[in-house]
């Protein structure tokens, strides 16, 4: 594949790379281990702010993957995972075609390789996994998230960036355990990463991430639950054991969790009402009401760019949800503003939130203004043309595009989409709605299949990442 800019051929509609962009295979540094080339990101025209790595043709499909975006000083990995962006198919990830399970194990020797890859491509920006602020994987059962953390002690060292990890139902790749997205500044005095430590913070051995870290105005908290002592309920072991005379567990989770990050947020110099963007993992979207309400009552008066998706599982099993956010300090250059853009009130579960050059949405259901969820009428009619999902993710698009248009900014300026999916077979559609509105612009997506999404009949849920510096 080859760099080429991609600023023309797209007038359909606003897309990534209109700012830069730049069309290129995967980027690695040891072809035989990793299987693939590597080539310079090259932006499409002098100054720009933005320039993007992308597998033109993700595993040999029409799907333009923007796998790596660097915005300003930012740089963005999404949705990466243990298998090769042109190829597909990694002989060092699969073992031996004879006996697989020879040597290294296989969980461990996939974890390596998406580690490796980031590396190297963290390098060919100029900076490296110790400039990190922040890491996002998901995982399909609990033995990867244990090979994930050896390989990335392995890779990283001693500092960890914050870190969320959570059990879903399935990752992109079919044959995927992990999958893995991060954030990292450059090495320079204006982005020193300072970690933040508090005594009483939860802190483990086995994934040893820091709770928190500052890099500039900007303070990255990882994912955090409640406290333990909160997690089960007062009732002694051998009764009475009460059906309603006892907080409802979502709620008492919720408001430990709340209560729990204070101290982290203090140490770091900043409280919830500097949060813009938080992201909540749930056990079970028949959760959703109560934590919202509880939710609300500590930040509602100073509203977060706020995304809730179900998760299967958490670190334990009795965990009920996890959240993590992005502040600012207090005393911040950068200021926060709230952004109400036009959008159907039930499409999301709070508004957009613009701080200096990041613009955060909240997550977007594809709701639409009549109060129904899209694609349900003809949907099912038409399962060969995906038509329900890709209905459902037209919609959601549109409230995108009126949350940057309200924010000043444009599609061209995405860097990151998480997608939630219901079943992965699904994401066609929502490929199919972002090639007829943008052509080939670069897709900057993370997707992994979760448990059943709030609004009934919706197959895809999203949140978009902005960089309008």
């Amino acid at each position: 594949m080859t760099d080429r800019d991609r600023s023309s051929g797209l007038e359909r509609r606003p897309f990534l790379g209109g700012a830069a962009s730049a069309g290129m295979a995967s980027v690695l540094a040891s072809h035989a281990a990793l299987g693939q080339t590597s080539a310079p990101a090259v932006p499409s025209a002098p100054g720009s702010a933005i320039t993007v790595r992308t597998a033109e043709h993700l595993v040999g499909s029409a799907v333009n993957h923007a796998y790596a975006v660097k915005a300003g000083p930012f740089v963005f990995l999404n949705g990466h995972e243990g298998y090769d962006f042109a190829a597909g198919f990694v002989p060092a990830v699969a073992g031996a075609p004879g006996f697989p399970e020879y040597g290294k194990p296989g969980l461990r020797r996939e974890a390596d390789f998406i580690l490796e890859r980031m590396r190297q491509i963290l390098k060919s920006f100029g900076t490296d996994f110790a400039h990190c602020v922040r890491l996002d994987q998901y995982y399909t059962d609990a033995n990867a998230v244990r090979a994930y953390h050896l390989a990335r002690f392995a890779a990283l060292g001693k500092y960890i960036p914050p870190s969320t990890s959570m059990i879903t139902e399935r990752c992109f790749g079919g044959k995927s355990t992990m999958t893995t997205s991060l954030i990292a500044v450059p090495p320079e005095p204006q982005w020193e990463i300072k970690g933040v430590y508090p005594k009483d913070a939860a802190f483990f051995a086995y994934s040893g991430y820091a709770p928190a870290v500052t890099a500039n105005d900007f303070v990255f908290a990882a994912g955090a639950g409640p406290d333990p002592k909160d997690v089960l309920s007062n009732d002694r072991p051998e009764g009475p054991h009460y059906f309603w005379s006892t907080e409802l567990p979502i709620r008492r989770q919720a408001e430990s969790a709340l209560r729990k990050i204070e101290s982290t947020l203090s140490a770091a110099g900043t409280s919830l009402a500097n949060c813009l963007k938080a992201q909540v993992h749930i056990a079970g979207e028949e959760n959703f009401p109560d934590f919202l309400d509880v939710w609300n009552a500590h930040v509602g008066a100073s509203p977060v760019a706020l995304t809730v998706t179900p998760a299967k599982a958490f670190s334990a099993a009795e965990i009920m949800l996890s959240i993590n956010y992005i502040l600012l300090k207090d005393g911040a250059q950068r200021r926060k503003e709230i952004v109400r853009a036009e959008i159907p009130e039930m499409a999301s579960y709070s508004p957009a939130v613009r701080a200096g050059e990041f613009v955060f949405s909240p997550g977007l259901l594809p709701i639409t203004r009549e109060g129904t969820v899209a694609g349900l009428l003809q949907g099912d009619h038409f399962q060969g043309l995906c038509l329900r999902s890709q209905l459902q993710a037209n919609t959601i698009y549109d409230h995108a595009e009126a949350i940057a248009k309200a924010a000043g900014t444009d599609m061209r300026n995405v860097v990151r989409i998480d997608y939630w999916v219901s079943d992965i077979r699904e994401f066609p559609g929502v490929a199919l709605a972002w090639a007829g509105r943008y052509g080939n612009a670069p897709h900057p997506f993370a997707c992994v299949v979760t448990p059943k999404l709030p609004a009934p009949g919706a197959t895809v849920m999203a949140a978009f990442w902005f960089y309008a510096g």
